[in-house]
């Protein structure tokens, strides 16, 4: 799921079944995407890489790190089963079919605002550009609420580090971000 660590198991010859990913599309657009993840909560936010720093006409970011979620015109809700159970996030795929960023459910997610948020979307096929053997390159990981507020007429789109997190949410989001060879971003005030 997260690229797969070596375990001790694994070192001492213990291979598990692989365990099968389920894919749901949907196409939404990238300004839908921003109103609507505030509700969430606390999530593991994990960019890519982005080169266009262009924001819609009336939104300014935050933080550089926001681009690849206006570059999203679908999202995959990709759900596991592993052996340290269950896990869920978000792809946001571009225009071209290429993951810009995942957004993983944690304990401290709000579910209801999750669904919500899938259940905006239109239901659609996978892209056409897309490819499942994309490797996703996160530049960097930590756990955030995103947020907006009015600013001089325009609306301001940002992520914050999250300032509290359960000890279940924070072993999580570890985990994702070790698989990832990333360090987590500490939270606000810890």
């Amino acid at each position: 799921m997260f690229g797969r660590p070596f375990s001790i198991l694994q070192c001492l010859g213990y291979h598990p079944a692989p365990t099968h990913v389920t894919r749901r599309w949907r196409r939404i657009t990238p300004l839908e995407l921003m109103r609507r993840l505030p509700a969430l909560g606390c999530v593991l936010y994990l960019p890519g890489e982005c080169a266009d720093t262009r924001s819609p006409p009336g939104w300014l970011l935050g933080s550089a790190d926001l681009q690849p979620l206006l570059r999203t015109h679908w999202l995959a809700e990709v759900g596991e089963v592993t052996t340290e159970g269950p896990r869920e996030w978000i792809e946001c795929v571009d225009v071209r079919g290429a993951t810009q960023a995942r957004l993983h459910l944690l304990p401290d997610t709000d579910y209801l605002a999750w669904d919500r948020l899938l259940a905006a979307g239109e239901g659609v096929e996978p892209p056409v550009g897309w490819r499942m053997s994309r490797r996703f390159q996160p530049r960097s990981a930590r756990l955030c609420c995103f947020a907006w507020r009015a600013l001089a007429g325009l609306r301001v789109f940002d992520g914050r580090l999250a300032s509290v997190a359960s000890m279940a949410g924070q072993r999580v989001a570890g985990q994702v971000a070790r698989a990832e060879a990333l360090p987590l971003e500490r939270m606000a005030g810890v």
